[in-house]
C-alpha cells in the first residue's frame, strides 16, 4: 500500500476522534484562523520505529492544525500520543531527523538549508529540540521556525513561519506552551 493509501486509511480509522490542537481563538497572539485539521491513527506513514509500533499498538491518534495570522504568519501544530515518556523522547529526535520540505507556494523561493539551534525553554517540556529555516517570500527574508517537544508521553511540534521580523522564537514557545497546558 503506498504511503498516501495509509494516511487515508488511517484517517478512516480515527473518525469519532477529537482533534486535541488548539482551537483557533485559544492560540496566544494573533488573531489566528484555523486552516484545516486533521486527525489520524499515529504511523500511518508506514514508520517501524519501537516507539511508533508501541503507539500503534495503543491506538494513539495523531492531531494536526494549520492556522494563519493574515498577512503575517502561518502555523502549524501536530500532537502526537506514544505508550510512554521515553517513547515520546525518542520520537522527537526520530521525527527531528525526517526530512522536511518547504511546500510549494506562491512566492517562495530561495529555500536555504535546516539548521538546528539552542532552543527555547517551553514550559511543561522535557526534553525541547528546535530548527530554523531560511526562505524568500515575495523578495523577503522569512523563516520557520520548528520545535519538537517531548511533554510526558505526547510529542507537540509547532512550526510558524513568516517574514523574519514577524516571527519570532519567544512567540513560537508561547504558543508550544499553550498546547501542551492544553493537554492537561
Amino acid at each position: 500500500m503506498t504511503n498516501i493509501g495509509r494516511v487515508m486509511l488511517a484517517q478512516l480509522r480515527s473518525i469519532g476522534s477529537r482533534n486535541v490542537c488548539l482551537p483557533a481563538g485559544a492560540v496566544p497572539g494573533g488573531p489566528w484562523v484555523a486552516r484545516g485539521g486533521r486527525t489520524y491513527r499515529t504511523g500511518a506513514s508506514g514508520s517501524t520505529s519501537e516507539a511508533i509500533t508501541r503507539a500503534r499498538a495503543v491506538r494513539s491518534v495523531t492531531s494536526l492544525r494549520g492556522y494563519q495570522e493574515v498577512g503575517r504568519a502561518d502555523l502549524f501544530l501536530q500532537v502526537i500520543p506514544f505508550a510512554s515518556p521515553e517513547d515520546a523522547r525518542a520520537a522527537v529526535t526520530e521525527l527531528r531527523s525526517l526530512p522536511r520540505t518547504m511546500p510549494k507556494s506562491k512566492g517562495v523561493s530561495d529555500v536555504g538549508e535546516m539548521r538546528t539551534v539552542t532552543p527555547p525553554p517551553v514550559t511543561g517540556a522535557g526534553h525541547v529540540e528546535a530548527a530554523e529555516l531560511p526562505f524568500v517570500l515575495d523578495g523577503e527574508h522569512a523563516r520557520q521556525l520548528t520545535l519538537w517537544c517531548a511533554a510526558g508521553q505526547t510529542v507537540v511540534v509547532g512550526a510558524l513561519g513568516g517574514r523574519a521580523e514577524a516571527v519570532r522564537w519567544p512567540q513560537l514557545a508561547e504558543i508550544v506552551e499553550a498546547q501542551v497546558a492544553s493537554l492537561g
